[in-house]
């Protein structure tokens, strides 16, 4: 079955990887993972209008996401944050939409022309995911995809700041980073 995807908010995409990859889960010592339905609800209506703004994805494609299929995605999109410079992300996001079928298409809506994008519902996901960062890499700025550099923590972040100089994943590692380099110096002194 093809459903119609949207781009997926970052906010979303960055809340997905790091509470179901496997990678920022051990870095972090978090070994649970986050409860499905305070992501996507339960239930979900059969029959959906169209994608959900939040996630991309139908409403009814998203009720039947299991964490098992969670995790493959966010392992399957950190790896893009992993990969080396904007280049490497370039071609892991590239390799990945090839792999999947994504297909652009264009509607009437009245008097105005829109964009619309399909996919099969079991790469639904991440389509929009790749769509998201796409659009980052192409329309953002590409250097503000990032994994926290903290030692003890590997969640990724996508940069919102005005600068564009973060490096963390939030203030607590930040926080946590300033404190122990302040440890450090103060013991060799």
């Amino acid at each position: 079955m093809r459903v119609q995807v949207v781009p997926m908010a970052l906010e979303t995409l960055v809340e997905l990887v790091n509470g179901w990859g496997v990678e920022p889960r051990r870095a972090g010592a978090r070994s649970g993972l986050p409860v499905l339905a305070e992501y996507f609800g339960e239930g979900a209506a059969a029959a959906d209008a169209g994608p959900d703004r939040r996630t991309g994805i139908p409403t009814a494609v998203a009720s039947a996401l299991t964490d098992d299929g969670l995790v493959r995605f966010a392992d399957t999109v950190f790896g893009v944050f992993a990969a080396e410079g904007t280049a490497g992300r370039v071609a892991a996001v590239s390799e990945l939409l090839t792999g999947i079928d994504v297909r652009p298409d264009v509607v009437m809506d009245g008097h105005e022309v829109r964009r619309r994008w399909w996919a099969d519902a079991e790469d639904a996901l991440l389509a929009a995911a790749l769509l998201a960062l796409r659009n980052q890499l192409a329309d953002g700025d590409p250097g503000r995809l990032g994994i926290c550099v903290d030692g003890g923590c590997a969640d990724i972040y996508v940069d919102g700041s005005p600068a564009g100089r973060r490096r963390f994943c939030s203030v607590t590692c930040q926080n946590r980073a300033r404190a122990a380099k302040y440890r450090r110096s103060h013991r060799a002194g």
